[in-house]
């Protein structure tokens, strides 16, 4: 790694950082204000279950940027007097993606620290992915339960009283609301739109998020362990859907800049991007992509 253009990259992320994160606010009560809406309408008969599952599959994958943007600290930015809108907005969709949010951060910062390190980095488990189908599937169960897991495997002997009674509570949230929801309401389809739409948003986050930015797991170093997937022309009127995170490298990079901040910020040092050998590959071809046109 160059230090010096390290330094510069730094430099120019530093304008990102620090200042309260509206979009994520409003990302936060748009994502949960029409996941309850979707539910309601689908509860009622207004809206089919064909209709409502991918939308809360949607909403799902789109419901962990929040919460990891609050793991982070990126919400209320350099005001400490503010956290409580970075807490309230983890705690708000901890219980849509299932992750807790309070005890997230042990397994999220040790995946920072340790990226692509086999028996050390715990989101590593996720590059069972390229075995097929199959391991798309049972790995995303077992990514998941890595995500609620670590904690109590790895944290549970040292934290405070009140941590773990966070943990708990949020935990049975997430459970309860939806076993709940299914045994109550006398709908046919509400198990399909409750637990199919959360397994597809969670394996979108789960392929999307911590996959296939890493793959091939092969590389540790600080600018080439993460990719920035690039895409096509054609794709550029839904690459909102992904919340920025096809260019995950920024995060790896500069963890305190917002997600809405990526683009901008991919763009003004994509050069030193290529200096530091960062991947920058089509996200279908993963081939080298030699210039990012807009």
């Amino acid at each position: 790694m160059n230090a010096e253009l390290n330094r510069e990259a730094l430099g120019i992320a530093r304008n990102y950082i620090g200042k309260m994160a509206w979009l994520t606010i409003i990302l936060t009560l748009l994502v949960c204000g029409l996941f309850i809406a979707v539910l309601a309408l689908f509860v009622n008969g207004v809206m089919s279950a064909w209709v409502a599952t991918p939308i809360i599959a949607i909403l799902t994958y789109m419901s962990y940027t929040p919460l990891h943007e609050a793991v982070h600290g990126n919400i209320h930015g350099s005001n400490p007097k503010l956290q409580w809108i970075n807490n309230a907005c983890g705690y708000l969709v901890a219980p849509i993606i299932g992750v807790p949010y309070n005890s997230h951060k042990h397994e999220h910062f040790t995946h920072h620290r340790f990226t692509n390190i086999e028996g050390q980095d715990p989101d590593f488990i996720i590059s069972g992915m390229r075995t097929g189908l199959w391991g798309v599937i049972a790995t995303t169960f077992k990514f998941f339960y890595v995500q609620n897991a670590f904690f109590l495997i790895n944290n549970w002997q040292s934290a405070q009283i009140k941590e773990r009674i966070t943990y708990i509570v949020e935990v049975a949230i997430s459970i309860s609301w939806r076993v709940l929801i299914i045994s109550l309401i006398d709908q046919p389809g509400i198990a399909t739109v409750v637990l199919l739409g959360y397994l597809g948003g969670g394996m979108f986050t789960a392929y999307w998020f911590a996959y296939r930015p890493h793959f091939p797991y092969d590389n540790t170093k600080r600018y080439q362990n993460t990719s920035s997937l690039i895409m096509p022309i054609w794709m550029r009127p839904f690459e909102w859907v992904w919340l920025g995170q096809n260019l995950h490298s920024i995060h790896h990079l500069f963890p305190r800049v917002p997600f809405y901040r990526y683009h901008t910020l991919h763009r003004e040092i994509e050069p030193i991007l290529r200096a530091q050998d960062t991947p920058i590959i089509g996200i279908w071809s993963r081939r080298p992509i030699e210039a990012i046109n807009g």
